[in-house]
C-alpha cells in the first residue's frame, strides 16, 4: 500500500508542476482546445486545426487570465501551429 500511495503523490507532484505549462487555445468557433508553453518567451504550440482563424486567439493560462495571441506559423502537413503571447503577461 506504502509503494501504491508514493506512486500516487509522486504523479500529483509531477501534474502540479507541469500544469502551468499546458493553456487553453480558443482560436476556433466549435471548442477550446489545448497547448503547450514552449519557451519563457511566450511561445506556444498548439495543432494547426485548432487554429481556424488568424486572429481573435485567446490563451487562458494555468491562474486564470486570458491574454490574446498572435499566430506565428503553421505547418498544416505535420498538424502543428505556432503561437506567440506577450510574455509579460
Amino acid at each position: 500500500m506504502t509503494s501504491l500511495i508514493s506512486v500516487s503523490n509522486a504523479m500529483a507532484d509531477l501534474v502540479e508542476s507541469v500544469g502551468q505549462g499546458v493553456v487553453r487555445v480558443d482560436a476556433r468557433r466549435r471548442m477550446p482546445a489545448s497547448g503547450v508553453i514552449w519557451s519563457g518567451d511566450g511561445v506556444i504550440v498548439t495543432a494547426h486545426h485548432v487554429v481556424e482563424r488568424d486572429e481573435g486567439i485567446r490563451i487562458g493560462l494555468g491562474d486564470g487570465r486570458t491574454v490574446d495571441a498572435t499566430l506565428v506559423g503553421r505547418d498544416p502537413s505535420t498538424d502543428l501551429a505556432v503561437l506567440r503571447v506577450d510574455a509579460g503577461e
